[in-house]
């Protein structure tokens, strides 16, 4: 019964989603305040839901997916206090750290592992680089704290593009089509943040942070539930 219903904690995931990108739009910040937080909220369950019966990677998502709650709580916070943007900038650290822990996991169980791609590492990092530099002369004493995590996010988006193999390829667009979403909606947090405020800013990093999110644990169910329709 609860894996039958899950689906319905999906279709309150993308409402929410649509009611915190009306609110950003309406600048209702008082609606923004309260659906935010519901928003991982609502797709922990349904990935707990959908994934009753799988394996004990499960966890390293839901922890991701815990720290990714926590992080949007301490951002939410930094808005009385810009003192809790380094909490919310640990907690998604640290939700990435279990992102590249489980494709990392998934690689190693595979039995015919796709070799390394050079040319995506150094794109990836490169681009990771650049931004950092770009952004360096206007993050004060951020910067070590912004240079572990673009590294981090960045080997992220790496170890996704490495982690399946060809017979997961629904999985494995899911996953790396979240990790790369993640990656533009942080870059342009940061941009908008450290280095020029652009219209529309917190609308787009919303997008693509929820449809980050859902992407990547869309297709760890793909995966937990061998390529099964979730």
């Amino acid at each position: 019964m609860v894996a039958m219903n899950s689906k319905y904690w999906l279709y309150l995931f993308f409402a929410d989603l649509l009611i915190e990108l009306t609110a950003i739009t309406l600048h209702r910040n008082d609606i923004h305040q309260f659906a935010k937080p519901f928003l991982i909220a609502i797709l922990f369950v349904w990935f707990m839901a959908s994934s009753v019966k799988f394996s004990p990677l499960r966890y390293r998502i839901a922890a991701a997916l815990f720290f990714s709650w926590l992080g949007d709580v301490f951002l939410l916070m930094e808005e009385k206090n810009p003192a809790w943007f380094m909490a919310g900038l640990v907690s998604f650290l640290l939700a990435h750290i279990l992102y590249i822990l489980f494709f990392l996991k998934i690689r190693s169980m595979q039995a015919t592992k796709q070799s390394w791609n050079l040319l995506i590492i150094v794109i990836v990092e490169g681009y990771a680089a650049s931004l950092f530099i770009l952004l360096y002369p206007h993050i004060g004493s951020l910067q070590i704290p912004v240079a572990v995590y673009a590294i981090t996010i960045a080997t992220m988006l790496v170890t996704a593009a490495h982690a399946f193999n060809k017979n997961m390829q629904q999985a494995a667009r899911y996953c790396i089509m979240g990790a790369a979403l993640f990656v533009t909606s942080d870059s342009l947090l940061a941009l908008n943040k450290f280095y020029h405020p652009f219209a529309a800013a917190a609308l787009y990093i919303m997008l693509t942070y929820g449809l980050a999110q859902f992407a990547i644990t869309k297709g760890s169910l793909l995966y937990l539930a061998g390529e099964n329709t979730v």
